[in-house]
C-alpha cells in the first residue's frame, strides 16, 4: 500500500497533471510563462527555508561537504550530460538546452530524501549549499565554454542565475532570522504545490507541438538522462562496496551526484533561449520523477522517527 502510495503521491501527480495540461491545453503559455520565474523563486526560498538557523555561521566547517557538492553535481553528473549531449545532439537549440540542464544546481528534493535513506544532514545541506554557491561561477563559466559561438550575452544568463539561486538563499536566510520560517511553514506544501504546476504547466506547454508529434530527439535526450544517471548509481555502489563506505556517507554521494534542479533550467532556457531549449529540461526532469519514485519506494518516509545521522548530527 506504501509503495502505491509514492507512485500516485500528490508530487508524481501534479507533474503529470501540469504535463498533460500543458500539452493539451497550452493556451494559457503566455500568462504561465510570465509567473514562471516568480514560481522558482518562491519555491527554492519556501524550501530552502530549512537550512536551520546559524547554518552559515562556521563556514569552514562546511567547506568539506561544500567542495564535494561541487564535484559531484558538475564535474561528475554534469560532464556525464555534456558528454552524453556533444555526440548526440546536433539541434543547436536542443544543445544549449543540454548545456543548461548540466550546469543547475542540485534539487532541494534532496533533503527529504536524505532524511528518508539516513544521509547526515550536515554534510547534505552543506553540499547543497555550496553546490547551490558554486552555480553562479559554474553557470557562467560553462556558458562560455560551451556557448561562446552563440549570440546571447553570457551576462543575461548570469543575471537571471543570479536572481533563481542568490535572491532565494537571502530570502529565507532573513526570513529565519526574523523568526518568519514558522508561520510560512504551514503554507509552505500549497505555495510549492502551486509553483510546481505553474513550472511545469509551462515547460509543457511550450513544447506541446514537439510533443505530441513526438520530435525524435526526445527519446535521445531520455536516453542520456538515463546513461548519466546509471552511471552515477553504478559508480556510488562499486565504491561503497569496496570501501564499506556507511550508508550516511554514500547517500550523500549519490544524491549530490544524481539530482538537479531541471525547473531551473527549464527557467532560463524558456525565457532567454525559447520553447525548443526547455525540452531538455522537461524530459530530464520526467526521468528525475521516475528515480526519486524509485527512491522513495526503497526508502519510505518514517515520519518521527530520527535517523542515526540525525542523532549525531548537531543540526
Amino acid at each position: 500500500m506504501m509503495r502505491l502510495w509514492m507512485i500516485f503521491s500528490p508530487a508524481n501527480l501534479l507533474f503529470l497533471a501540469a504535463a498533460a495540461g500543458g500539452i493539451l491545453l497550452p493556451q494559457a503559455l503566455f500568462a504561465a510563462q510570465a509567473l514562471i520565474l516568480p514560481a522558482l523563486i518562491l519555491m527554492l526560498t519556501v524550501t530552502l527555508l530549512r537550512f536551520p538557523r546559524g547554518f552559515f555561521r562556521h563556514p569552514a566547517a562546511l567547506l568539506p561537504g561544500a567542495l564535494w557538492g561541487n564535484f559531484l553535481n558538475y564535474m561528475i553528473l554534469g560532464n556525464l550530460i555534456i558528454l552524453g549531449s556533444l555526440f548526440h545532439i546536433r539541434d543547436e537549440t536542443l544543445w544549449i538546452g543540454m548545456v543548461l540542464v548540466a550546469a543547475v544546481p542540485p534539487a532541494v528534493i534532496a533533503i527529504p530524501l536524505g532524511k528518508n535513506i539516513g544521509t547526515a544532514p550536515l554534510r547534505l545541506f552543506s553540499g547543497l549549499a555550496g553546490a547551490h554557491a558554486g552555480a553562479l561561477l559554474i553557470i557562467p563559466l560553462i556558458g562560455l565554454a560551451f556557448l561562446k559561438y552563440i549570440p546571447i550575452g553570457i551576462d543575461k544568463i548570469f543575471l537571471l542565475a543570479l536572481g533563481l539561486i542568490a535572491l532565494p538563499l537571502l530570502l529565507s536566510r532573513l526570513a529565519v532570522d526574523r523568526d518568519l520560517d514558522a508561520g510560512v511553514e504551514k503554507y509552505e506544501s500549497a505555495v510549492t504545490n502551486v509553483c510546481y504546476t505553474v513550472i511545469f504547466y509551462s515547460l509543457s506547454a511550450a513544447n506541446a507541438e514537439a510533443i505530441r508529434n513526438w520530435s525524435a530527439q526526445i527519446p535521445l535526450i531520455a536516453a542520456i538522462a538515463l546513461g548519466s544517471l546509471a552511471v552515477v548509481i553504478a559508480a556510488v555502489i562499486a565504491v561503497a562496496r569496496l570501501t564499506g563506505m556507511p550508508r550516511d556517507r554514500w547517500s550523500f554521494f549519490l544524491l549530490l551526484g544524481s539530482l538537479k534542479n531541471y525547473g531551473l533550467a527549464g527557467g532560463i532556457a524558456l525565457w532567454i533561449f525559447g520553447a525548443e531549449a526547455a525540452l531538455p529540461a522537461l524530459i530530464f526532469s520526467a526521468v528525475m520523477l521516475v528515480y526519486t519514485t524509485v527512491l522513495k519506494m526503497i526508502w519510505p518516509p518514517r515520519p518521527g522517527i530520527q535517523t542515526p545521522a540525525e542523532r549525531e548530527s548537531k543540526i
